[in-house]
């Protein structure tokens, strides 16, 4: 018969071999289950990138009155404006273009630039 010193260390033997079996499986799926980029994909990934002139860029002809005053130096009344124009007058190609609203001058339109692109 086994002692119960022996009992005990049998079970902790037992239970760290478990412990190790769980961790090693648990690593084994973990790793075989990772994608795997093949070459095509990362092709078709990278001609995907917009421009880089326009990347995090937002256009500012479908702007939200909300994203218009992320410029410095345009409040809720000047973005207002700005979309008032946008939605009388259609779309514009330059944000220069906008110097036609009255309180929009030159520091105005740098400073949408650096926001906004039209397209």
């Amino acid at each position: 018969m086994l002692t119960d010193e022996r009992k005990i260390r049998k079970f902790y033997l037992i239970l760290a071999a478990i412990s190790l079996l769980s961790i090693g499986i648990t690593w084994l799926v973990l790793f075989l289950t990772q994608p795997v980029l093949t070459e095509p994909a990362m092709t078709v990934w990278t001609a995907t990138i917009p421009k880089a002139q326009y990347q995090d860029k937002i256009n500012i002809n479908t702007a939200t009155i909300e994203e218009l005053t992320y410029a410095e130096g345009i409040g809720p009344s000047t973005a207002q404006k700005i979309y008032d124009f946008l939605q009388q007058n259609g779309p514009i190609t330059a944000i220069s273009e906008l110097d036609a609203i009255n309180g929009i001058g030159e520091k105005r339109i740098e400073a949408l630039e650096k926001i906004f692109y039209a397209a």
